[in-house]
């Protein structure tokens, strides 16, 4: 079952409920780097990939927004051209957020600006350190503290659900290398693969390899 972000729950009350809804198959574009950005969304249903591409074509992952998280609002605040696009890794519901839409909820909800911030400061955050990661840690390195920082409880296991390919964009390395990585993972019994799924079985060595000891 598909899981949804829990924190924000102005956010969530707010946009739920907000119209219209826009429905994105599979593989669909929603924006393309260098566009204006006239909006931000809100993710409904599905998963989306947020990505920049180098002037050569190199893709890099920067986040995978799921249900219940906002994106692509980065551009619409500061009123630049966005520098990431986005595409659909599921088929997802959106809700477009623009000025005047905006403005009006936050008349009648004004902590909702508030979570907006709080968003906005994750954000700085998280690229501060998936930059770290790529400057300073081995791919193992970056490979375990990707999975530690995606891993979602499952009852009483660990568990990422992302794909080689998310992992390879993610962390700066090619899907060959991944692949390697993770099957080391398995072979000294760290993780296990079931269908679209890694659990993880010793987040202490799993802890110690993003640690980079």
């Amino acid at each position: 079952m598909e899981k949804e972000n829990p924190k924000y729950s102005e956010i969530k009350t707010i946009f739920e409920k907000t119209a219209p809804v826009r429905r994105v198959s599979k593989g669909d574009i929603i924006y393309y780097q260098g566009d204006s950005a006239e909006s931000f969304y809100y993710l409904k249903k599905g998963r989306v990939r947020v990505y920049m591409t180098s002037p050569e074509g190199v893709e890099r992952t920067l986040s995978t927004a799921a249900r219940g998280e906002v994106f692509g609002e980065a551009a619409f605040f500061d009123r630049m051209p966005r520098v990431s696009s986005a595409s659909a890794l599921t088929g997802c519901e959106l809700v477009a957020i623009d000025e005047q839409k905006l403005i009006a909820l936050i008349q009648r909800q004004p902590r909702l600006a508030l979570e907006l911030l709080e968003i906005q400061a994750l954000r700085i955050r998280q690229l501060s350190d998936q930059l770290d990661i790529m400057t300073f840690l081995k791919a193992d390195g970056r490979i375990a503290r990707l999975l530690l920082k995606n891993a979602q409880t499952d009852g009483e296991r660990l568990k990422v659900k992302l794909t080689h390919e998310e992992i390879a964009g993610s962390v700066g390395v090619n899907r060959v290398t991944v692949s390697k990585l993770l099957t080391r993972f398995k072979k000294e019994g760290i993780i296990r693969t079931e269908y679209r799924k890694i659990i993880i079985n010793d987040i202490k060595a799993l802890e110690r390899i993003a640690e980079n000891e």
